[in-house]
């Protein structure tokens, strides 16, 4: 058995090795760039005249107003011009600000991998715009496309804490010629959040050339950051921007649900939220009978870790405004996470009667409230929720804030217990410091009080520093009794997590053509226990190798040493696996090819000693678009246990998925999947026909089967859902 000094000395061997064989040059770090003391200026003409959004440009503004043609690599080869020439002209008029794209590209180079909104940001061809309406160069909302019209649009906060599932109507057309393709938007100003008076907008634009692997901004943005870093974002000048008015959105939704087992049942819902603007920066939003999502469905997986498995949330009121209500570093403890509001441990919804959720935004400060009531279910009882969320902005790039969750779950008259009332709290303070734009310390200190279980305390903290060619970090954990009612803790021990890592970005003259960069690495992953500072277990996972290729393919090796103490028996797969110490070493190796080709593939081998027995892993996907309005994938995983547990157990499971989508354009698509699990030998199919029949206005048709313990053998489900989005 390997000792505590052991680990220790083996992962700081690990680093200090790798740190000798890789070439460093101080010079190196003189690649990034500081942003410029003057911004850029972009000038935007008012137009008096209709601007039809279908992609010609062919309205007299776009003739007259100066094209910005100063686009810049990131990556790979930073400084220097783009590989095809892109020019974008900028227009408004009270309604809208219009920005209108021309990519230059032979169309036979074009990738697109589907039709998908909020599709994959590297793997394809596209062009979007970063818009900073406070000039405070650390909050944005992002409008992107590809050359098919697809749309993708998130909240970005500090360039590095995003909101994909935020949805906001604007509208984008394309067009593609022999060679080029062009992009022209609409976006609302109501989807901006500025202060009375502005004549300027801070702004970042990206163009991404996918069969060359090249990403491009205007202005330049130094490669190892994202492309949200507005720190180095320019200025659209020249408009004149309305003034901030209240509207009001109502989305109601009805939906009709048959339920067949042994039965049938079937049953009608109606609800939905309404949203008041009473600003562009205050905004409150009411839900009745909250839409549960029931479009949507999570994925299997078999697992064979000692965490637990993290879904992600899908429903709308919830996905909206979450990065605000975020106080954590990582997913790992979270004050607040929204499923554990209406739904129980198995994912399965719980009846919410409805809730209000109050935010406002500005260049100093973020506050919300969210308010929920769940209805009684079963063994679950009526509970009310409560989160408070404040935020303030110090200096340039640093802020401060706490939040406070609250949970009541009324007394309960069980079926096999009686249940008291029971209120839990959390208290939490968080903070992120950036003394400059490469280094950086994030931290959330959490406690909480709970009526049964008593106080308990949770901390993170992530430090780094980062440049074109090297990244340090350290993430530190602690977890003392920490129960957040209303939120997440994936590891459910007491434990101080220890995680300093290093990796590097390396491109020397001497690589071949085809190869882009060398980015070896190492981790470690040490859990110890917070009372005693007994190990209790930890890995370091060691990457010797990871090449990236010129066209986005990639292959990796890795070695990770194991420490593990199981005090209580643990049961992967139901196979018993006793108290005691285990220490052994797996390899891993990676290959994937070129993601956004028509034909792609990937493959992960994973082998060695897994506790007291034996484990491979093989996991292979493939997937197939001859065109973006068609994909076929599929995906497989293998495990092959041998001589495991108190009982030396043999055991193979199979998990396999086939998905299919189908895509007239990118409002109209029909998507299904299927996937079979060999543990709980469990199979489900998912088919949805998603129609977008005006702007963020939408109908579903769903059939849902799944045959599996966890419900009645041969559950089915054909679900009519239609959503309707009114602005007034």
């Amino acid at each position: 058995m390997s000792s505590r000094p052991a680990y220790r000395s083996f992962a700081a061997v690990s680093l200090a090795a790798l740190s000798a064989v890789v070439p460093v040059s101080p010079l190196s770090a003189q690649d990034v760039f500081q942003p410029p003391l003057e911004r850029a200026q972009y000038r935007a003409i008012h137009t008096d005249a209709p601007v039809r959004i279908d992609g010609r440009l062919d309205e007299a503004v776009w003739s007259v107003a100066e094209p910005l043609t100063e686009f810049i690599q990131k990556d790979p080869d930073q400084g220097a011009p783009i590989s095809y020439p892109t020019e974008v002209r900028l227009a408004f008029d009270d309604s809208a600000l219009y920005v209108a794209a021309i990519c230059y590209q032979p169309r036979g180079l074009l990738r697109a991998q589907n039709l998908d909104r909020d599709f994959d940001y590297d793997e394809n061809d596209l062009f979007g715009i970063a818009i900073d309406g406070f000039l405070d160069e650390r909050n944005a909302v992002v409008f992107q496309t590809t050359p098919y019209g697809n749309q993708r649009d998130m909240e970005v906060i500090d360039s590095n804490e995003f909101n994909s599932d935020w949805n906001a109507r604007w509208a984008v057309r394309t067009q593609i010629e022999d060679d080029r393709w062009i992009a022209e938007f609409a976006i609302p100003w109501r989807n901006l959040r500025y202060t009375e008076g502005t004549d300027r907008l801070g702004v970042i634009f990206a163009r991404n050339i996918r069969h060359l692997n090249e990403k491009t901004t205007a202005p330049a943005v130094p490669r190892v950051f994202t492309i949200y870093r507005m720190a180095y974002e320019a200025e659209i000048v020249g408009i004149e921007a309305p003034k901030p008015s209240a509207n009001v959105q109502l989305n109601p939704y009805t939906l009709v649900q048959n339920t067949r087992t042994e039965s049938s049942e079937s049953s009608t819902e109606v609800g939905g939220e309404i949203k008041w603007a009473i600003s562009p920066n205050t905004v409150l939003d009411v839900t009745v009978n909250t839409d549960f999502a029931q479009a949507e469905v999570d994925r299997l997986v078999v697992n064979l870790e000692r965490f637990s498995v993290f879904f992600p949330e899908r429903r709308q009121f919830f996905l909206e405004n979450a990065n605000l209500f975020n106080a954590s570093v990582t997913n790992w403890i979270r004050p607040f996470f929204s499923r554990r509001i209406g739904l129980d441990d198995l994912g399965q919804p719980i009846p919410l009667d409805g809730g209000l959720r109050l935010t406002r935004r500005t260049s100093k400060e973020e506050f919300g409230l969210l308010a929920m009531n769940q209805q009684e279910l079963g063994e679950s009882p009526e509970t009310q929720f409560g989160v408070a969320r404040y935020s303030r902005n110090v200096g340039g790039q640093s802020r401060l804030g706490g939040m406070v969750t609250w949970r009541r779950d009324a007394a309960l008259a069980g079926l096999n217990e009686n249940r008291p009332e029971n209120n839990n709290y959390t208290y939490t303070v968080d903070g992120l410091w950036r003394p400059t734009q490469s280094a950086g310390v994030q931290a959330m200190l959490s406690a909480s009080r709970d009526d049964e279980l008593g106080t308990g305390l949770g901390s993170q903290l992530w430090a780094y520093y980062e440049n074109n060619w090297l990244y340090v970090g350290l993430l530190e954990y602690y977890n003392k009794d920490y129960e957040p009612g209303v939120g997440l803790e994936i590891l459910d021990t007491n434990y101080v997590m220890h995680s300093p890592a290093i990796s590097f970005d390396l491109r020397p003259d001497w690589l071949p053509s085809s190869i882009r960069n060398l980015n070896p690495g190492v981790e470690a992953y040490i859990f110890q226990d917070s009372e005693d500072g007994d190990l209790l277990f930890g890995y370091v996972p060691i990457r010797p190798m990871r090449v990236y290729f010129q066209n986005g393919a990639n292959l990796a090796l890795r070695v990770e040493p194991n420490w593990q103490r199981l005090e209580e028996p643990f049961f992967p797969t139901g196979i018993e696996i006793g108290p005691g110490d285990y220490d052994y070493t797996r390899y891993m190796v990676t290959a994937a090819s070129d993601q956004s080709n028509a034909l792609s593939a990937s493959l992960d081998v994973e082998f060695g000693d897994y506790f007291d027995g034996e484990l491979t892993t093989y996991s292979a996907s493939a997937r197939y678009a001859p065109l973006p309005h068609i994909e076929l994938s599929a995906d497989f995983e293998l495990n092959q246990i041998q001589d495991l547990g108190v009982q030396s157990e043999d055991q193979t499971t199979r998990l396999f998925g086939v998905s299919v989508r189908l895509a007239l354009n990118p409002r109209v698509q029909l998507t299904t999947f299927y996937q079979q699990n060999s543990v709980g030998d469990r199979a489900v199919w998912n088919a949805r026909l998603a129609w977008e029949y005006r702007p963020l206005s939408y109908l579903y048709v769903v059939f849902n089967s799944d045959d599996s313990d966890r419900l009645p053998a041969g559950t089915e489900q054909v679900i009519a859902k239609i959503t309707y989005l009114f602005e007034a």
